[in-house]
């Protein structure tokens, strides 16, 4: 695609610039929207352009924090400038308010604070929260960051990731212990990890915050991928584990709805 001004030099470089512009846009969209690190060679096949172009493209996006090379050196994802956008689109989203809606029906259907939260680098943010009535509850406002190993969403986020990039995770064996009930132990994390998969949903059972009961589903994409994660939690006094396990059907509901929002199907 290319544009051309003959006699209008201005109008012409800004026509190419757009054109670089979109170019790049376009190599973003086609990252994005795979589940893996994605090659050059598959990424030229997705977009189209001259393998010199695109490979101009990538140092560049490289360059600037969009993209992050992989150790192969050949295969590319999505950098931490691209990921740091990732929480302020959802949160700008058209669409907001039928997200809160959703999130507002959840609490009062389920009588406990609700959330809904995505991955970062280092662990899971919280993007929407709407809060229960009860005077006793756990204090966690949206853009609060939470640990991987140890809560729900986030131990619901490890288990989807392609098994090479979880291995490198467990072998760094970084699990800080929050309580008495966190899992510290790869082995063991890794063991939690196959049941969540298994299962389609994920428990914290004071592993964070003593005495705090979580249980997180998925949101999905439209190619079944994690988009953010939902979660219900609340006081072990109020709420037992075998009392959250029951809300598991419901927050699956939410979560489908969440979806169409998300994803902004028609």
């Amino acid at each position: 695609m290319t544009f051309t001004h003959e006699g209008n030099p201005e109008t012409s470089e800004s026509a190419e610039l757009a054109t670089r512009s979109l170019r790049a846009v376009l190599v973003l969209e086609a990252l994005v929207n795979e589940s893996a690190p994605v090659s050059a060679q598959a990424l030229a096949s997705v977009v189209g352009l001259p393998k010199q172009t695109l490979h101009r493209l990538l140092n560049t996006l490289t360059d600037a924090g969009f993209l992050q090379s992989e150790v192969d050196s050949i295969s590319y994802v999505p950098g931490r400038r691209l990921r740091r956008m990732t929480p302020g689109l959802l949160a700008s989203g058209c669409r907001r308010e039928e997200r809160l809606a959703i999130l507002e029906d959840l609490a009062a259907d389920l009588g406990e604070t609700c959330n809904l939260c995505i991955p970062d680098d280092d662990g899971m943010i919280y993007l929407e929260r709407v809060e229960t009535d009860w005077p006793l509850r756990v204090q966690l406002p949206a853009g609060s960051k939470v640990p991987f190993h140890c809560t729900a969403s986030g131990k619901l986020h490890l288990s989807t990731l392609p098994p090479s990039q979880l291995g490198l995770i467990l072998k760094a064996g970084h699990f800080a212990r929050a309580t008495e009930n966190t899992i510290t132990d790869p082995l063991t994390l890794k063991t939690e990890l196959e049941h969540i998969k298994a299962s389609g949903h994920a428990e914290d059972n004071g592993e964070y915050i003593q005495g705090m009961v979580s249980v997180s589903v998925p949101v999905l994409d439209q190619d079944n991928n994690l988009l953010a994660c939902l979660a219900v939690y609340g006081p072990s006094a109020r709420l037992t584990i075998e009392r959250a396990r029951h809300h598991v059907d419901r927050l699956r509901q939410a979560a489908a709805d969440l979806s169409e929002v998300l994803c902004d199907w028609p």
